[in-house]
Order: C-alpha cells, then sequence, then structure tokens
C-alpha cells in the first residue's frame, strides 16, 4: 500500500483535471499514489472522462455541488494512507512534489499540514500561506486591499515581504493545494462542513494548531495553482459564500473581550464587504462593456 492518497474535488473543469491527473502520473515518488477524484455535479464531461482515460483513478460521482468541504471529507473518509493531499482540480505538480511531501512529514513528526511553493499561471508566487490576523487586522485589510494590494495590513497578513524560500512554521496554508498527516487530520474531525466554499483551510489549521500540531510551508515541490477557474463560473454566489464562510470562522474562533459588541460589528462589515465587491464587479462589467479596463474581484483571492 502506498504512503499517499490524494483527494482532487473537481466541478467543471475538465481540461484541467486531465492536467492534474496528470501530473501526479509523472511523479517521480517509488510508490504509486492512491488517486480520488470527487466531482461536484459537473455538467462538462469532467466525471466521464475520469472513466474513459483514467480507469485506475477512484471517483466518487456526486450528484450536485455538495461544497468543497464536504466533497474532501466524502473523498478523505476512504483512505487510510499516512499522508493525504487535497486539492482543486485545476492545480498541476512538479515531478518531485509528492516525494517532497513525504520527506517533509518523515522529517517533522509533529506537523500536521504543509503547504508546498504554490505558482500562479505565469511562474510568480501566489501568496498561499498567512497569518491569523486580528480582528482590526481583518477589517483594515478587508477593505483596504480591494484598492490597494500592497498596504502595510494587507502585506502582513499575505506575508508579502516574508522570504519565501524559507521553511518555516505558519499560521495557515491554503486548501487549494495541502498535505495532511493522516493521523493529525483524523484527529481533529478533517473540514468542517458548515463551510460550502472557502475558508474551510483557514478553520482546519487553527484546529490542528489548536491540537498541538503545527502547520508548516515548504519552498520546495512547487505546484501550479490556475486560480478561481470553478469559482469563475458564479461570482457572485461564490463571493457570498466566502464572506458567510468568513462570518462562520469568526464566530467559531473569537476569544476577545465583548463578544457582544464585536460580533455584531463583525458581521456588519462582512456584509458592507459582500455589497461593496457585488457593486464594484458590477461596475467593472459595465466599463469593460463601454470599451474600459475589465476586472473582476474573485473570491478568496484577496
Amino acid at each position: 500500500m502506498s504512503r499517499v492518497a490524494a483527494v482532487i474535488v473537481n466541478r467543471n473543469t475538465r481540461e484541467m483535471l486531465r492536467d492534474c491527473l496528470l501530473s501526479f502520473a509523472r511523479q517521480d515518488f517509488e510508490e504509486p499514489v492512491s488517486l480520488w477524484v470527487v466531482d461536484n455535479g459537473s455538467t462538462d464531461g469532467s466525471a466521464e472522462m475520469v472513466l474513459n482515460e483514467f480507469p485506475g483513478v477512484n471517483l466518487v460521482w456526486n450528484t450536485g455541488n455538495v461544497g468543497y468541504a464536504k466533497a474532501c471529507n466524502k473523498g478523505v473518509s476512504m483512505t487510510s494512507e499516512p499522508y493525504l493531499i487535497v486539492c482543486n482540480s485545476d492545480t498541476v505538480l512538479a515531478e518531485d512534489t509528492v516525494s517532497e511531501i513525504v520527506r517533509f512529514f518523515e522529517s517533522n513528526p509533529r506537523a500536521g499540514a504543509v503547504g508546498p511553493r504554490i505558482l500562479n499561471t505565469d511562474g510568480s508566487l501566489q501568496y498561499s500561506c498567512r497569518e491569523f490576523p486580528s480582528v482590526g487586522e481583518a477589517f483594515a485589510h478587508a477593505f483596504l486591499g480591494l484598492f490597494s494590494a500592497d498596504n502595510p495590513f494587507t502585506a502582513r497578513y499575505k506575508k508579502l515581504g516574508w522570504d519565501h524560500s524559507v521553511e518555516c512554521e505558519v499560521d495557515w496554508v491554503s486548501g487549494a493545494f495541502v498535505a495532511l498527516r493522516g493521523e493529525a487530520a483524523r484527529e481533529v474531525g478533517f473540514f468542517d462542513e458548515g463551510y460550502f466554499m472557502y475558508v474551510e483551510d483557514v478553520d482546519l489549521c487553527w484546529r490542528l494548531r489548536e491540537a498541538g500540531w503545527t502547520v508548516c510551508y515548504m519552498p520546495a515541490g512547487d505546484v501550479v495553482h490556475h486560480i478561481g477557474q470553478s469559482s469563475r463560473l458564479a461570482t457572485t454566489r461564490m463571493t457570498l459564500h466566502h464572506h458567510l464562510s468568513m462570518l462562520r470562522f469568526h464566530r467559531k474562533t473569537y476569544r476577545g473581550p465583548v463578544p457582544w459588541l464585536v460580533n455584531p460589528l463583525v458581521a456588519l462589515g462582512i456584509a458592507s464587504r459582500f455589497a461593496l465587491i457585488a457593486a464594484l464587479n458590477s461596475f467593472y462589467r459595465v466599463r469593460a462593456r463601454l470599451g474600459g479596463q475589465g476586472r473582476v474581484i474573485m473570491p478568496g483571492r484577496q
């Protein structure tokens, strides 16, 4: 039996799913990787492609979109390997990604999760390891980050000035591609299915750290992430889910003073940010139709 299982969650990204599976097939790891594709009700032939082209891949075929956290849990519940990879279908692995993950876990016995270096489509760095901000810092980043990507609050939260060539313990790593120690993930119960989409990765890393495990970033085993391919198909709905998830995480983890005051203010701030993004995206669409510069604020990219 292999030491590694991978769960790939897909919705309507057939061609990218194929590339993702092919990149797993090209791994230099000496053992086979147990592959599970969880398809969330795709209508583009994704599931049929897996059945026809990848007979060695296990397919979980949901009839509808059950959400990312629930899909992940459905896949990982069928695995027993000591090391697990959970990733989006729009990711492509370098040839050494799996071997670097196994090396890291075997060298760091208290690591519950590790994220490799993630790159954008153009090869630039994707800021995939971040901090848990205070309420004030989160508010400043949430609004200023929409207009100024390098403001000090966003820079600190996203670790913009941090040396990403250094292996280090961090607060949380992106669920677009995350490797989990099976023992640790099973101990904390995997992903919270109360999140439909987004922030389930932050929540899991929080619970791993609370349970005494570490969450780490390693500058190796590069993964290219063609970000937002499924969310792009339903931007407003996915943005709403993102903001509902932000609110859920705050309510689960806030331990500060006067929650009777802070919690309603946070809810108001999150609702205001969602309304602002919806208005900005509408403006950008109109501007593009009139010949101006097009832009879309994608959920989760901030």
